[in-house]
């Protein structure tokens, strides 16, 4: 199946990373060789230099290098203010107010790090919200391990949230993935200095699952 090119010029490529997909290859995981760097490197013809990854779950943007340069360049600004990564997430109960995580997580290595997470609620239903989330920092299952800190699991994630709410989910409305899905990346450009933004939708999976909360839990009001 042919990649959706998002984005792409003579330093940086962006695609939409299909849900169950590897970025590129991780030993802890798996040992197969099928993931997004090998199936977009045979669709463009050119070698790939990877600069950040999504969980193997998590659909959405993911950015590539075509050259070395390319890949310090913009891993040398990630985490700058300049640079938002945006997604938008469906997560247990109802989040009336922004939102912000600041706790501490640890890595692999039992140390623990900073993290920052920020959240905007988009949309409110029975039992869940849809969210927008920006991250400031880039630890590993960072937004998943927040919101499942605060009892507010990601709808769909089998790691960090509950089996009963995510089995709901699924008979329900068909979520069978985890709801996480990578919106927008937005940075400024290393070589031409101007803006670039990025987006992707939400794909059409998760969009008919909203569309089937949206007739099953609508009240006409009664002005």
């Amino acid at each position: 199946m042919s990649l959706d090119i998002l984005f792409q010029d003579e330093h940086f490529i962006a695609t939409n990373k299909p849900s169950g997909l590897l970025v590129h290859p991780y030993w802890k995981e798996t040992n197969e060789r099928e993931c997004l760097l090998k199936d977009l490197r045979d669709q463009i013809g050119k070698y790939l230099y990877p600069i950040h990854r999504l969980d193997r779950p998590v659909s959405g943007i993911v950015i590539f290098g075509l050259h070395q340069d390319a890949v310090r360049s913009l891993q040398s600004v990630w985490h700058d203010e300049s640079t938002k990564k945006i997604y938008t997430a469906l997560a247990r109960g109802r989040h009336e107010t922004d939102q912000e995580y600041s706790f501490a997580l640890r890595n692999e290595q039992k140390l623990e790090q900073e993290a920052l997470t920020l959240t905007r609620t988009l949309e409110l239903f029975e039992r869940s919200s849809l969210l927008e989330v920006e991250i400031k920092t880039g630890r590993r299952h960072q937004i998943r391990r927040h919101l499942s800190r605060r009892i507010a699991h990601v709808i769909g994630d089998r790691k960090y949230g509950k089996k009963a709410i995510n089995d709901h989910y699924k008979d329900n409305y068909g979520i069978d993935r985890i709801f996480l899905h990578a919106t927008q990346l937005s940075f400024t450009h290393p070589f031409t200095g101007g803006k670039t933004i990025i987006d992707c939708p939400l794909p059409a999976d998760l969009q008919n699952s909203l569309t089937k909360m949206r007739q099953r839990e609508f009240t006409p009001s009664e002005d």
